[in-house]
């Protein structure tokens, strides 16, 4: 019974074939909630209700993603983003779901674990992390949109991920095509991210651009977020690390955080009303 659930859960996540669609023109470049640009020496915010978008400016679990760090000079790891960005060569790494796990894999030990939980038993054996073979290389298909140095010395770089570097008028998922930016921070090894879809993508299970995936705080859920999926592989062929950032939405962090399995076995809990950043908590004297 269980492996049969696993199965429909893996065959509802089987991607569809669709028909190509035009490539979505490119968002403002300017100061507003949905515009993209390094403005006053900083990235935009991801706007709340954008279900493909990472920003390390954000401060909600949906869209915030740690700054990314590099060893050695600047101005050759931005060499580096750049080569590697626009189909350059690079060692594959883990697998791009869970962590290294297999989509399958990762459902099957987690519908498991349930049902361990629930009626005592033991916990299954956890799944490995897969490594890609050198026959799994994939190359990015970036195009550089612009790259300039900023007054206090960062250096911002724009590129669009998913167009075929440049070359393309349609593509089979719009929501595949992204706008990245990167702020390099003067005289550090920090770089500031940002990177958003053109087009939402659909958010059914099995669609273009959604995928199973695990949330501390949700459980096993439909991941809707393509700009982090592309950037976190991006960050690991880069062979760059995510700057440690404690946020008070990672029950790691916060002790009022309730992750998905305590919510599940008790619904009660006064913890599982916590409110995350980004969502407004009481003005002051309004308790």
């Amino acid at each position: 019974m269980l492996s049969a659930a696993a199965a429909t859960l893996l065959a509802a996540a089987a991607p569809r074939s669709v028909a190509a669609a035009p490539i979505p023109p490119p968002p403002a470049v300017g100061d507003c909630p949905d515009c993209i640009g390094e403005v006053n020496e900083t990235l935009n915010t991801c706007p709340l209700d954008s279900p493909s978008c990472i920003s390390t400016l954000n401060d909600d679990e949906a869209h915030f993603a740690a700054p990314w760090q590099f060893d050695g000079d600047r101005d050759a790891a931005i060499q580096q983003l750049l080569a590697v960005a626009a189909g350059g060569e690079f060692e594959p790494g883990l697998i791009d779901t869970f962590g290294g796990i297999s989509q399958a894999d990762a459902a099957v030990y987690i519908a498991k674990g349930v049902l361990a939980v629930a009626t005592g038993g033991d916990m299954p054996e956890q799944p490995k992390r897969q490594r890609k073979g050198k026959g799994d290389f994939v190359p990015f298909d970036g195009t550089v949109v612009e790259r300039r140095t900023t007054p206090s010395g960062a250096e911002y770089v724009r590129l669009v991920l998913g167009a075929a570097g440049g070359t393309a008028s349609e593509v089979e998922d719009p929501s595949t095509v992204l706008d990245c930016e990167f702020l390099f921070i003067a005289n550090d090894n920090i770089v500031n991210v940002r990177a958003a879809s053109r087009a939402a993508p659909e958010g059914r299970l099995g669609s273009p651009g959604s995928q199973l995936a695990l949330s501390f705080t949700e459980g096993l859920v439909v991941d809707k977020n393509v700009a982090r999926r592309q950037m976190e592989r991006l960050r690991t062929a880069l062979r760059w690390e995510p700057a440690p950032v404690i946020t008070d939405f990672d029950p790691r962090f916060n002790a009022e955080a309730p992750v998905w399995f305590e919510r599940l076995f008790d619904p009660f809990d006064r913890r599982n009303s916590f409110e995350p950043s980004g969502i407004p908590y009481p003005a002051e004297g309004g308790r």
